[in-house]
């Protein structure tokens, strides 16, 4: 025993090391990439025009329709029919039967990478998460069944967040939290060492990383900004709706457009370069727009523009292919909004809040769009250093939270699922259960005869069998039908043809065993039938027996990986 422990011990440690470096180089080596882009685009003197007296450039167009060229040869060079991002990450995490597709994963992060390096109105961090998940998942594939899939994924998650924020202990929980949903000392060992590992290398190989969020007033008493996040906290949660339904009506738009979806992205890639001549600061990611705005840098009228800018113009990109992350954005949104509340504040007196209401409001909607609470409160804490305006945050954060998954969801990654299907809701059992096929169950025996045959020759095979109902199937080897033994008997001499049941209750071969339990409890007989999807085979017999079984294996999967 004391052997097997130190040589999981070191397992983890060594894994955790592997991808905290490997997540380290790859955020700051994406960050750092896009800054570098986003400056040669600023400094291409050849695009610059003058209209009305003031100097614009048109970079912004020809970057993003040359970045929107590559996203689209990436997908047809990997065949792939879309993106991989968080939403693909939470359903692996949560379904073994749903494996992520490593190189979808790579070519999808490279894909956010071409967006924002052209100027696209995305972010990084939903991207840097589904790489570290397709990261844990490759590393599964050396090292064995070591760890449950789960584990592999939430290690590269949290280290993706940690490297991504300078935030390990928000990385740890935001992979439990928005991810893996449960808590486990087994899983949590693991998840610690990869989400500390991230920050160390982070601050060992770049050191000179800038701070995300610079600050400079402090936090009034909690008596006096309570009643404001109070009010403020549901019209938060309408912003974070709002940006979450135009993402789905931008992309509800682009399947129904009649033309060629490779045009899609060129399109998305004008408008928003287009918009990105005249309001350049919802290009990119966004990181220094944020601190502009959180220092008062820009009048209402502009931070209004950028609000309706950066909302649109993020949904369109997104929608129509040029793909990146959400929670980027989403930050942007959240301190314009916070941005313009403190400004209609201050009409009734309310001075120097101003920050802490753009960092909380920023909090707020971050995430009520990903789903994450406590760990965007942790974030807030971490990059702030500051325990005042993470206090701060929270009131706002669940406040707004509470609102969004009333009135739209847990998040907008959940939706994403729903949208497919995949109802988050339910639970890691109802899901597992929904990713298990019927006809993956130890099927029984059955008896199967012609429809010529007398029933005197059924009666004789099902009692030599001791099974109570047979099937039919016509000279071709189509399925006619199902009888039972008494039908049989009556039938004496005739042909079983006569006596059949052509439309028995029956089970699909693509049927879940969340379905086939469902059309058992109204089943009334010894063993339903498994066709094909025309109906005309049959792939095989459960009884209900089978099925209590293979629920009963799935709910002690689900109990281990939860009670590790």
């Amino acid at each position: 025993m004391l052997k097997k422990t130190l040589s999981e011990l070191v397992l983890i440690i060594a894994f955790g090391l592997v991808i905290g470096l490997i997540m380290a180089i790859t955020a700051n080596l994406f960050v750092e990439g896009v800054k570098l882009a986003a400056t040669f685009r600023a400094d291409s003197q050849w695009a610059n025009f003058t209209l009305l007296g003031t100097t614009y450039s048109y970079a912004s167009v020809v970057f993003l329709l040359f970045a929107a060229g590559i996203v689209v040869g990436l997908k047809k060079l990997f065949a792939l029919p879309g993106w991989a991002g968080p939403a693909d990450t939470i359903y692996a995490a949560h379904s073994s039967a749903q494996n992520l597709d490593v190189k979808k994963g790579m070519a999808s992060t490279l894909a956010a990478f071409i967006t924002a390096s052209g100027g696209g109105s995305v972010g990084q961090y939903g991207p840097l998460v589904h790489f570290g998940a397709s990261t844990g998942v490759l590393f599964r594939r050396f090292l064995g069944n070591r760890f449950a899939q789960d584990i592999f994924i939430g290690c590269g998650v949290a280290a993706s967040i940690s490297a991504g924020f300078n935030a390990p202990l928000a990385g740890v929980i935001f992979a439990h939290e928005a991810i893996l949903r449960h808590f486990s000392l087994r899983a949590i060992a693991p998840i610690f060492v990869a989400s500390i590992s991230a920050d160390t290398f982070d601050q060992l190989l770049f050191p000179s990383a800038d701070t995300t969020f610079q600050l400079s007033q402090t936090v009034p008493e909690l008596y006096d900004i309570v009643p404001i996040f109070i009010v403020l906290g549901p019209l938060l949660s309408l912003v974070a709706i709002l940006f979450m339904r135009s993402l789905r009506l931008s992309t509800q738009m682009a399947a129904a457009f009649p033309y060629s979806k490779t045009a899609l992205p060129f399109i998305a890639a004008f408008v928003c370069g287009t918009v990105g001549i005249f309001v350049p600061e919802i290009l990119g990611i966004g990181v220094e727009t944020v601190n502009q705005l959180i220092a008062g840098d820009f009048e209402v009228l502009m931070v209004v523009v950028l609000l309706l800018a950066k909302l649109s113009m993020t949904a369109l990109c997104i929608g129509f292919g040029l793909f990146g992350g959400v929670f980027s954005p989403a930050l942007l949104i959240g301190v314009a909004t916070g941005s313009l509340a403190a400004a209609v504040l201050q009409l009734f007196g309310f001075v120097d809040i101003d920050q802490v209401l753009m960092v909380s409001a920023m909090a707020a909607v971050s995430a009520s769009v990903i789903g994450a609470p406590i760990s965007t409160v942790i974030i807030v804490l971490e990059l702030t250093g500051s325990y005042e305006f993470a206090i701060a945050a929270m009131i706002a954060v669940i406040i707004s939270s509470l609102v969004t998954h009333r009135l739209f969801g847990l998040s907008f990654f959940d939706r994403q699922l729903l949208d497919r299907g995949v109802d988050m809701t339910q639970g890691r059992e109802a899901i597992a259960l929904n990713g298990t096929l019927a006809a993956q169950c130890k099927l029984s025996e059955f008896v199967s005869v012609g429809v010529a045959s007398s029933g005197q020759d059924a009666f004789d095979k099902m009692k030599k069998a001791k099974l109570m109902e047979a099937y039919a199937f016509e000279t071709d080897g189509t399925f006619a039908g199902k009888f039972d033994l008494f039908g049989a008997q009556e039938a004496g001499s005739q042909p079983v043809g006569s006596i059949l049941d052509r439309d028995p209750i029956a089970l699909g071969e693509s049927d879940s065993l969340q379905t086939a339990m469902n059309i058992a409890s109204n089943f009334v007989g010894e063993a339903i039938p498994i066709l094909d999807s025309e109906r005309r085979a049959l792939v095989g017999v459960v009884t209900e027996g089978d099925l209590f079984h293979a629920v009963l294996d799935v709910q002690s999967t689900v109990r281990r990986i939860e009670r590790a």
